[in-house]
């Protein structure tokens, strides 16, 4: 009988998660060693990135064939993920913005916002389709085709559910305890891109601290040309707005769009 300790590959630890290649590819490109805790939080990033985009392929797949239950299932773990991720950049501001400034000219133009796999988030769950020309024009300047890649998106597919049940969010809320499932999918909806904005708002204190709001990032941008004009981007709005529309229907007062 083969055991762990045989040596037999099938219980090996290191050969199952393949940690010769994926720890080799942790290395540094100075000597500082701040820069070891900077490499490590973006690489982690990037793997919960990878499975965030594994795991919208299987909603979007779920949600189309009105498979409700496993669908919310999935995007409450994603909210979690996003929660942790968001978390990181707690951890990358024990690094002090003296430290980042002895290595950060070393970093040869990289920078986040150059993370393809971050793009690909943002468009499976349907920024493009809310966002400015802007923030569509920088998409496919840098990644040509990737919106191409996406023809049904997490908007498409959660707004494809309810028009197939022929209900409206108000009529969701006020129904939550029968149409459960649904108004667990509008909260699971929300909760993300409530996470996204508090991931991109930590993001901004974060760069703040680190670098300073009046200097050019490493991608080569101004805070105000790019970050500060992220905290704009809602993936559900209609979601948002949606809570105005019930305030108002249950006696609320609401200021009129636009107003001060």
């Amino acid at each position: 009988m083969t055991t762990a300790e045989s040596g037999d590959q099938r219980f090996d630890y290191v050969h199952h998660l393949q940690l010769d290649t994926l720890l080799s590819a942790m290395r540094q490109v100075t000597p500082h060693p701040e820069e070891h805790l900077f490499v490590t939080v973006h690489h982690v990033l990037e793997l919960w990135f990878k499975h965030v985009l594994f795991d919208l392929d299987r909603i979007i797949a779920l949600l189309q064939a009105d498979e409700l239950a496993q669908a919310n299932w999935l995007l409450r773990r994603i909210a979690e993920i996003l929660k942790l991720a968001e978390a990181h950049w707690t951890v990358l501001e024990t690094m002090s913005a003296a430290d980042f400034a002895e290595f950060r000219g070393n970093l040869t133009g990289a920078s986040g916002m150059q993370s393809r796999q971050f793009r690909q988030v943002e468009v499976m769950i349907g920024l493009h389709q809310t966002a400015d020309d802007v923030y569509r024009q920088r998409t496919e300047t840098l990644w040509p085709g990737l919106i191409a890649e996406y023809p049904v998106t997490l908007r498409d597919a959660f707004f494809g559910v309810y028009e197939r049940a022929g209900v409206s969010l108000l009529d969701v809320y006020r129904d939550r305890w029968t149409r459960n499932e649904l108004f667990q999918l509008a909260e699971n909806a929300f909760e993300i891109d409530r996470r996204f904005q508090s991931w991109r708002h930590n993001h901004i204190l974060m760069v703040r601290r680190q670098i300073g709001i009046r200097a050019r990032g490493t991608g080569g941008t101004f805070f105000k040309d790019y970050l500060a004009s992220t905290t704009a981007y809602y993936f559900f709005p209609e979601l948002f707005e949606f809570r105005n529309e019930l305030t108002a229907a249950s006696g609320g007062e609401v200021m009129e769009k636009g107003g001060d």
